[in-house]
């Protein structure tokens, strides 16, 4: 067997993991536009958050509280989005109007997507702020999240997560070496999607790729289609509870058959614009990202065709103890040490992703999703 093949393979894993980093880190370096620091701007805007929210009524007033105690020197404006719940979500929400708050009922199951965009049509604010009702900001979260929008340049802003639970899971062992990706993004004034739970954006910049889509990951990067930066700041800090992995497997199902259209879209108007980075990015860090657990099964299997070679069974074997690792994970999880867990929460997010693409070739993608 010709080894070209392999390389090739195990060279298009590598490219989303390592490869994209190094890359970035050097536009870094050399095409810096924004530092981590930020003016405060002259005059604050006012903010409009918007929340959708299904069958909230265990979080839905302690979410409130804390968007209404927020450390922000100008006007908030809170409204709640309640996509058809059936449970007390509407009248706690309702119990905070004589406070401003603004409920919008839906009769029917819209999807957090087009619920957010029932809510854009109802803002006033002039920065939009999007956040999740088990969600919980600290105090100068809104404050970080507005400032960076004294330089015009500026159209998004992304936040960081951070779990709420002791322990790691699938999203926040993920979700280190993602905020390392994000840090460099920024300063390029290219950091790609947004984390749904803490972001903004111009209001006037609100633009879905259809009328039923308003999903966090396509508003940031249509504000870099538009010729506006999206960058990061960390110190804008939400909290929320770390899902289990069964509750992490659906969501990233949803998340990848949701996203993966949004992604070719994108990729289209990127390559309209002549935005060559923005392209790249999508492929690495999205599509690549996606199918990296069918390239590196694909690698493994060729290694081991290739085994005959002292270097190709090293590689053989090395991939061997990796993909056993990610099983004694399953089987032996709560007697693991989370830091040897990596493995099976790789292959627990590429089965996801495998699902999520499944779902979208058999036009069934998961616009919503129920609470267990």
């Amino acid at each position: 067997m010709n080894p070209a093949l392999f390389w090739i393979v195990l060279g298009l894993f590598l490219s989303s993991w390592l490869i994209y980093p190094l890359f970035l880190f050097c536009i870094s370096l050399v095409f810096r536009k924004h530092s981590s620091s930020w003016k405060e701007p002259d005059e604050w805007p006012k903010v409009s958050v918007l929340i959708s929210a299904r069958n909230e009524e265990i979080v839905i007033a302690s979410r409130i509280r804390n968007l209404l105690e927020q450390n922000y020197a100008g006007t908030i404006e809170i409204l709640i989005g309640s996509d058809c719940s059936d449970d007390e979500t509407d009248a706690i929400a309702g119990s905070f109007q004589d406070q401003g708050v603004i409920l919008h009922r839906s009769e029917t199951r819209l999807g957090k997507p087009l619920m957010i965009k029932k809510l854009v049509d109802r803002a006033d604010g002039e920065i939009l702020v999007f956040s999740d009702a088990d969600t919980i900001f600290s105090p100068e979260t809104i404050t970080e999240l507005v400032t960076p929008f004294s330089n015009p340049s500026v159209g998004c802003v992304d936040g960081s997560r951070r779990n709420s639970l002791e322990g790691d899971t699938c999203e926040s062992i993920y979700w280190k070496y993602e905020k390392m990706i994000k840090k460099l993004c920024s300063y390029a004034g290219a950091v790609l999607g947004a984390t749904g739970a803490v972001f903004a954006i111009r209001k006037d910049l609100f633009t879905p790729l259809s009328p039923r889509r308003a999903d966090d990951f396509e508003l940031a990067v249509m504000t870099r289609i538009r010729g506006y930066s999206c960058v990061f700041n960390e110190n804008a800090v939400a909290v929320e509870p770390s899902p289990n992995d069964s509750d992490q497997y659906r969501r990233l199902v949803r998340i990848v058959s949701w996203m993966l259209v949004s992604c070719i879209l994108l990729m289209g108007q990127a390559l309209e614009k002549l935005d060559l980075l923005l392209f790249l990015q999508l492929l690495a860090h999205k599509v690549l990202r996606w199918f990296s657990g069918l390239l590196l099964a694909a690698a493994t299997v060729l290694a081991g065709f290739l085994a005959g070679s002292q270097i190709y069974l090293l590689l053989f074997i090395m991939m061997c103890l990796f993909h056993a690792s990610a099983v004694a994970g399953w089987l032996l999880k709560k007697h693991m040490p989370s830091k040897l867990l990596f493995p099976y929460y790789f292959w627990l997010m590429n089965i996801a992703s495998a699902d999520g693409i499944l779902r979208v070739l058999s036009r069934n993608s998961v616009e919503t999703w129920e609470k267990k």
